[in-house]
């Protein structure tokens, strides 16, 4: 594998200026067989484990199939869940009420921003959001994970697929370390974590916004 070791210090940086608070993989809000992203700390607590009167979809949002057939190096930052286009910095309400019942949700102090942020389980994806920094009552799309191999990138690439798989549709990567590698532009990321134990495997895809 072609892939350039870099410092662990900009390792560091990078994974926690990019992404939502990370820690153990396992969830204290959940009771359920799904996988779950790297939580914040333990001091997230449970609200509910369902949405009321939403209308759960049969499977886990996945990316539509037209989008998988895009050319190797033709990326999109934007995750597309059951036709419908999740665009990280944006309004979140309407999305979170568009995507049906969720399998869990928890919430945590946000990272990057002032305020709370929510944690939407949909089987194999999950939707984080954080509060506007101008008006903690709007919520916007902080990422969005791909935490298992039920779902797939617009590309076609999923949690389990290797890292050449992850090259042959998006080329070499803007940034990478021997665990993780990035694709950025306009301000958004398609990150890709690999496996401790299997660095050729990627093991969770994360949507993200660039902070700055």
């Amino acid at each position: 594998m072609n892939k350039k070791i870099v410092c662990a210090a900009l390792a560091a940086m990078m994974v926690c200026s990019l992404t939502a608070c990370g820690g153990d993989s396992s969830s204290s809000a959940a009771d359920s067989s799904s996988s779950v992203a790297a939580e914040p700390a333990s001091s997230a607590a449970d609200v509910t484990t369902s949405a009321p009167d939403a209308t759960a979809p049969a499977d886990a949002p996945a990316s539509t199939d037209a989008a998988a057939d895009a050319p190797a190096g033709t990326i999109t930052y934007d995750y597309v869940a059951n036709g419908m286009k999740i665009v990280v910095g944006e309004p979140a309400d309407e999305i979170i009420a568009n995507l049906g019942t969720y399998d869990k949700v928890f919430e945590a102090p946000s990272c990057a921003y002032t305020g709370t942020s929510m944690y939407y389980t949909y089987g194999g994806l999950q939707v984080v959001t954080y509060p506007d920094e101008h008006d903690q009552t709007l919520n916007r799309i902080y990422e969005v994970d791909l935490l298992d191999g039920t779902v797939a990138t617009n590309e076609g690439i999923k949690v389990g697929d290797s890292y050449d798989d992850m090259v042959a549709k998006y080329g070499q990567p803007t940034q990478e370390t021997t665990v993780f590698a990035m694709y950025k532009a306009d301000g958004k990321a398609v990150e890709f974590f690999f496996d401790k134990d299997n660095p050729d495997i990627i093991s969770e895809i994360v949507y993200t916004i660039i902070i700055v």
